[in-house]
């Protein structure tokens, strides 16, 4: 850096350092939703200051009721995060009597779904449960799975139980396979019954204007968009039972700590840490790399973290693409890290 503009950036810096350590000395702001930690906020702003895109971050210590958060309070498009509410609806309605984890159901129509999972390969006939349905969704992102149990249980089934948990701005608006027609800018009926061969082989520079006015209002619409606040929210509550009874909570804290993704959160942290989590990715029409979990630390204590992150340029090359996504998940492993950090190295105020 040029000497004149080093010396220029000074005053700057002068003033962030003895922000930094006034925001140390003071005591934690207490609010209504706990006890916000001024200090572990700062050290995440200052991790995302070498970040591109739009971030929005929530982190709550759960037994000593801290929180802190970048843009905790804005949505964003969830990706796969979105199947943490359908995997809640699911035990909730398995605890009310209205489903049985040991039904099966026979797998059919492969050519019907897009996206990450394994169904898609295997031959049509098998009879999975309900519960390798909801294993499947979590742990390898099955978007075949969680298109199935959408339509079993109902959004406005699960919308209403995000409701009933205090959720107002997040929404399961549409499975997998919409989600992803209407993110590639072809939503409506001239492509409802598209396979997956068919959009393979789909010019779309044909319908480019077409393609770009739909993106476009998707970005606007916002399907399947939620908070990080407020998915910190409902994993707290699935943590400490007020999802199902005890059993049910154990299972589904159990296949969401068999996640195989685990690029993001679980990056730098130690191999015995456990981490409940559900990653969620989008390539189109911005690219999108979300984590959101719960960090189980030494001693008994839970960190939940909800990382969100989206590009803000349409129309992306592949290759800017893959750099974008790679570079995110580096950031959301960071914040892990200093999360975890924070709260098992570093004495804070009482």
């Amino acid at each position: 850096m040029p000497l004149k503009r080093a010396l220029a950036t000074l005053p700057f810096l002068l003033v962030v350092h003895l922000s930094f350590a006034f925001a140390q000395t003071t005591a934690p702001q207490a609010t209504s939703a706990g006890v916000r930690n001024a200090v572990l906020e700062h050290k995440l702003k200052t991790a995302l200051t070498k970040a591109s895109g739009v971030w929005g971050v929530s982190v709550r210590h759960v037994e000593r009721n801290e929180f802190a958060g970048i843009n905790a309070d804005q949505r964003f498009q969830m990706a796969s995060v979105f199947k943490i509410p359908v995997l809640i609806e699911l035990y909730r309605q398995v605890k009310e009597g209205k489903i049985s984890l040991e039904e099966r159901v026979e797998w059919r129509d492969a050519q019907s779904y897009f996206g990450s999972g394994i169904l898609v390969t295997l031959d049509g006939g098998l009879r999975p449960t309900i519960r390798d349905l909801a294993t499947l969704m979590v742990v390898v992102s099955d978007n075949a799975a969680t298109d199935q149990l959408c339509k079993r249980l109902g959004f406005d089934q699960i919308n209403a139980r995000m409701l009933e948990f205090g959720l107002e701005h997040t929404r399961v608006d549409v499975g997998t396979r919409d989600l992803i027609l209407q993110a590639l800018g072809m939503p409506g009926e001239a492509y409802r019954n598209l396979t997956a061969e068919e959009l393979d082989k789909l010019d779309r520079s044909k319908i480019s204007a077409e393609v770009e006015q739909n993106q476009k209002k998707f970005l606007e619409q916002c399907p399947n968009c939620g908070t990080p606040r407020e998915i910190t929210l409902l994993l707290e509550k699935l943590l400490t039972g007020q999802v199902a009874g005890q059993t049910l909570t154990r299972e589904m804290l159990k296949i969401l700590s068999h996640q195989q993704f685990n690029e993001r959160l679980p990056r730098w942290l130690p191999y015995d840490v456990r981490v409940d989590h559900k990653t969620g990715t989008l390539l189109a029409p911005v690219w999108v790399v979300n984590d959101a979990g719960i960090i189980y630390l030494p001693g008994g204590g839970h960190v939940i973290i909800s990382v969100f992150s989206r590009g803000t340029e349409m129309g992306l090359s592949q290759a800017d693409t893959k750099v974008a996504i790679t570079s995110a998940e580096e950031r959301i492993g960071e914040l892990g890290k200093i999360a975890f950090n924070y709260y098992t190295t570093c004495i804070t105020p009482k």
